[in-house]
């Protein structure tokens, strides 16, 4: 456009000044700096700009509900009012058309509840904690990857101390996979059971399949299939809490606390201690929560561990994530398919504190049939008498 730079560096200066004299009529005309500078009575009595002038500066009624509404951050403490400089009220003035007790601080009730939330966040008592954990909002899921794919069968059986031992089994004889009976008459439970969640049930009955406030769900004949299984197949005793922890759903895990400490108290020789439920999952495909087993539909089950970022004391997490990590192993090596995931929760702890042992399992999903769930307990019966038996 321009033949040269110096003829659009000209342009530029020309439009500049033009710019300048057009705000220095406004400002001399809104503070009558003189009343004899016709520069201003040119520029006031020229309608576009008067219409410019309405345009920029509103009304005085507008400018303030505009400058309350959209500059609260520019308001002062009323110490500061008692110290103001003419020079500070000039300025006030001349940038907002205001005084400045305008922008004295004023109590507004919606920053008071933005500043609780953020306190209570970050100041939760326990039993704020727990009553979070009955939510189940915002977990943190994180699924582990472990060194196999739950589909296929492994030969890699590890053996308690963490090694990886192939020979552990006959190979010869899958069967040996699969512990006996103990003839021995155990007097001491070995497995504890209970259900944080005590109502869930089964095939979709009932508003998000649960049983009513105070009754007990599909979720307990899951518990006592296990237990049923563990003591008639292998003479192994577990303790089956049946107590009712979701009367209350918010104090779910505040209560069921109560009961696993209890029994952890009372039974000096369990070895691992399980929270069964069923997982509240209602989207997807059922083929997600089912897997075919020895020619029968089952449940899928799903391993949840817990660890120490949650706030509430945690110490031996690390010893309850190997053993999830060894019953993902033992359940894939003997029912390929049975496992579902292992999820690990960063802001949830889940009672799992109370044993180096203690888990939470989801035993399918509400789209499962209650029979689908008891096979699953019936295999997962079998995978507890072997690490049972191997010394967990």
């Amino acid at each position: 456009m321009f033949r040269d730079q110096h003829r659009f560096l000209n342009v530029i200066i020309i439009l500049y000044i033009i710019l300048l004299l057009f705000l220095g009529g406004l400002i001399f005309q809104k503070y009558n700096f003189s009343s004899n500078l016709l520069v201003g009575d040119i520029f006031f009595n020229n309608k576009l700009v008067h219409y410019i002038i309405n345009f920029i500066y509103l009304d005085e009624i507008d400018s303030k509900i505009l400058l309350k509404q959209g500059l609260p951050i520019v308001r002062v403490n009323n110490s500061q009012l008692s110290n103001k400089s003419n020079f500070l009220n000039l300025t006030c003035s001349f940038i907002t058309d205001l005084p400045l007790s305008f922008f004295k601080a004023k109590e507004d009730n919606r920053v008071k509840m933005v500043i609780n939330q953020v306190t209570k966040k970050y100041n939760q008592t326990v039993e704020d904690k727990l009553r979070a954990e009955g939510t189940h909002e915002n977990e943190e899921r994180v699924k582990i990857e472990l060194n196999f794919w739950q589909t296929e069968p492994s030969n890699e059986i590890e053996d308690p101390q963490g090694q990886i031992n192939n020979d552990i089994y006959n190979k010869s004889n899958p069967q040996d996979i699969f512990p006996k009976r103990d003839k021995a008459n155990l007097k001491k439970a070995l497995v504890g059971i209970y259900h944080t969640h005590t109502a869930e049930n089964y095939e979709n009955r009932g508003y998000n399949s649960r049983a009513g406030s105070g009754n007990r769900g599909d979720v307990v004949l899951v518990g006592n299939e296990l237990s049923k299984v563990l003591k008639e197949k292998y003479n192994i005793l577990s303790v089956h809490s049946k107590r009712v922890n979701d009367k209350t759903y918010g104090k779910s895990y505040i209560n069921s606390l109560k009961t696993v400490e209890s029994i952890v108290k009372n039974n000096s020789e369990l070895q691992m201690v399980f929270d069964i439920h069923r997982d509240a999952i209602g989207h997807g495909s059922k083929d997600l929560i089912t897997t075919t087993i020895n020619g029968q539909k089952v449940a899928r089950i799903m391993i949840i561990v817990t660890n120490n970022q949650y706030g509430l004391p945690h110490p031996n997490w690390k010893e309850n994530f190997k053993f999830a990590k060894r019953l993902a192993q033992k359940m894939n090596a003997m029912y390929p398919g049975l496992l579902r995931d292992v999820k690990l929760l960063s802001n949830r702890r889940y009672n799992q504190h109370v044993h180096n042992h203690a888990l939470l399992l989801e035993v399918g999903g509400a789209k499962n049939t209650i029979e689908e769930a008891k096979r699953s307990a019936d295999l997962l019966a079998d995978v507890l008498a072997s690490l049972i038996r191997e010394g967990v």
